[in-house]
């Protein structure tokens, strides 16, 4: 005879409930839930039944990539089978109150804010030196291709690679597929395409001059041809991406960046539908992803989930690359790549050692604020690379944006009557600007000072379109000390320690600019109304989503040495490349776009090999 209990906690994205059926001896022999899917704690939840079921019990470990859905499951079982043992009532379990017994962790902490910068930077990275290739090595299994990393360009890859015939491995690090891709709002920047044309106001829109502004705002460090083939091969992508089911809603454009050509500016953003008729929001990532993954996987591809792959295994005479060594469960495997390996972990997001050589923005993101990458995004790939002589483009720049207010995300959303200022109370960079370029300019402020830097604005400008504040979350903020008050410039300038006199020229010279309809030092084009007291201040404070950089690729994705090169049987794509994006991120739906070319670039070079 069987029974069934059921347990409940609070979990990430909302109460998680298991129902446990167990025997005669209380071993567990089914686990069901009924938490919502469509999100990467579903993932991770589905994961555990399954380990679960597999050794009837609830001892195994959380999920790699969904650790707090994961575990907040298993403190869910583990009440609901308290209650078989007669540990805990039938209501105790069911108690959000009530912790499990021998209650597991359930948070997953982002921030480096408790980080002692003094000390050396961890690196958090598995990968090793590559193993040396032989004629007479023994590989345990034999695939066209080998994939490094499940996100959104490994997946990419993958599909496209198996749909074209290939036999395709994929070895992802996490336990659960998508990596930080999952994350993002699945956006994709394109020009040119049906909907852009019948949508948006830009209905002669070109790839040519998507490339133009990219190349603008790449600041001479971006690689010309990469960006070119990007810009043509996008619209071409949104077009792949609806065969394979994504259904395309709306186009918008991102924020002004002050030095681009206004001719060279369009709405290109695309957003799909995620199945609620909204699209384009934090985590719709993940229909994209999983997009992907269907597609991959109904073409025969093979996906092993918490195995890293931690070497290339390289000639040492000719440097080529025939494969990579992953690990599961302690024990190692070679996996032979008879065409070519493709690296697509991302930038080195999670990697305070790696930040600290290459990005010192991200590197003091990760001491001081929060970064919301896949935690196993630790400078794999590029660390691979390395250890075979590639070479390494576009590190430095990362993925800022104010987490608070969402500031210069959208071109639908108006900047309200704001000032950002340094610590000398001045003005420093146009504040409706697209997020990335303005976070580049708040970082280089606070170092040249070494002083914080503020969002300065009047309790009018909470009442225009684009404020996330109203009177009552304001008041809250300023009674939880996130924002300060002051009731004239003097007093905010003593709350925040700037020079006062420096404060109050700052807002005049603003105000009487505005009055005019004009910003004359930064080119403001939207929030122009005069500040008014009572006055507020917010600590500028970076919300990073991932480093920019990575190794160096031609418009194949064939990873390069230093001496521009091909690394033959090596290939990288999306963040795990760089010199396509430059110092900053120019805007939402860049990412996206790349990763998914990329993918399907070094792909196809695989599949026309000779």
């Amino acid at each position: 005879m069987t029974k069934k209990f059921i347990g409940a906690v609070q979990g990430f994205h909302g109460v998680i409930t298991a129902t446990v059926t167990v025997d005669d001896h209380n071993k567990l022999i089914d686990v069901t839930t009924d938490t919502p899917a469509g999100t990467v704690g579903a993932l991770g939840i589905q994961q555990m039944q399954q380990k679960m079921k597999a050794v009837n019990n609830a001892d195994v470990d959380a999920v790699s990539g969904a650790s707090v859905s994961s575990n907040s499951f298993k403190n869910a079982v583990k009440k609901a089978l308290a209650v078989s043992s007669g540990r805990l009532t039938a209501e105790e379990a069911t108690d959000l109150t009530v912790d499990a017994p021998d209650q597991l962790e359930t948070t997953d902490a982002t921030t480096g804010a408790s980080a002692n910068p003094e000390e050396t930077p961890s690196n958090p990275s598995p990968v090793i030196p590559a193993v040396a290739y032989q004629p007479d090595l023994t590989f345990d299994a034999s695939y066209d291709v080998v994939v490094v990393g499940a996100g959104g360009a490994g997946l990419a890859a993958a599909a496209e690679a198996a749909r074209s015939g290939l036999s395709v491995y994929i070895s992802e690090k996490s336990g659960i597929p998508g990596g930080t891709t999952n994350y993002s709002g699945g956006v994709i920047q394109a020009a040119g395409t049906a909907l852009q044309k019948k949508s948006t106001d830009y209905p002669d829109d070109t790839p040519a001059k998507h490339a133009k502004l990219w190349l603008q705002a790449g600041e001479n460090t971006v690689d010309p041809e990469l960006v070119k083939d990007l810009a043509n091969g996008a619209p071409k992508n949104i077009d792949w991406l609806a065969d394979l089911g994504i259904h395309w809603i709306s186009v918008y454009g991102h924020c002004q960046i002050p030095y681009v050509d206004s001719e060279n500016f369009a709405d290109r953003i695309h957003v799909y539908d995620n199945g609620t008729g909204t699209g384009g929001g934090m985590g719709d990532g993940l229909v994209l992803t999983q997009t992907l993954l269907k597609a991959a996987l109904k073409a025969g591809a093979t996906i092993h989930y918490e195995t890293p792959a931690i070497a290339l295994v390289q000639d040492a005479t000719d440097h080529t690359v025939y494969g990579v060594k992953v690990t599961h469960d302690g024990q190692s495997q070679l996996i032979r790549a008879t065409r070519g390996v493709i690296l697509a972990t991302a930038s080195i997001d999670h990697n305070p050692a790696l930040a600290k050589a290459y990005s010192p923005q991200h590197y003091n993101d990760l001491m001081f604020n929060t970064c919301l990458s896949a935690k196993t995004d630790t400078g794999d790939g590029l660390l691979m690379g390395l250890s075979a002589g590639a070479a390494v483009s576009g590190m430095g720049g990362t993925i800022d944006f104010c987490g608070k207010t969402g500031n210069g995300t959208s071109n639908q959303i108006p900047t309200i009557p704001l000032v950002f200022v340094n610590g000398a109370g001045r003005r420093f960079v146009c504040e409706d600007a697209t997020y990335a370029y303005e976070y580049r300019a708040i970082f280089q402020q606070e170092k040249q000072l070494g002083k914080p830097t503020y969002m300065i604005f009047g309790q009018n400008s909470i009442h225009e379109p684009g404020s996330v504040w109203t009177d009552e979350s304001l008041a809250s903020d300023v009674k939880d000390g996130v924002v300060k008050r002051a009731d004239s410039i003097e007093a905010l300038a003593k709350l925040i320690d700037v020079p006062a006199a420096n404060l109050e020229a700052t807002i005049s010279t603003w105000n009487e600019n505005v009055s005019h309809g004009t910003d004359l030092e930064f080119g403001r084009k939207t929030g122009l109304k005069p500040l008014l007291a009572p006055f507020y201040a917010y600590h500028n404070q970076a919300t990073n989503l991932g480093a920019l950089g990575g190794l160096t690729i031609n418009v194949d994705g064939q990873v390069l040495n230093n001496f521009k090169q091909p690394i033959t049987g090596l290939y990288a794509a999306g963040l795990n490349a760089g010199g396509w994006i430059g110092p900053y991120y120019p805007g939402s739906g860049t990412a996206i776009s790349g990763i998914v070319h990329q993918g399907r670039k070094a792909a196809q070079a695989l599949v026309n090999l000779k």
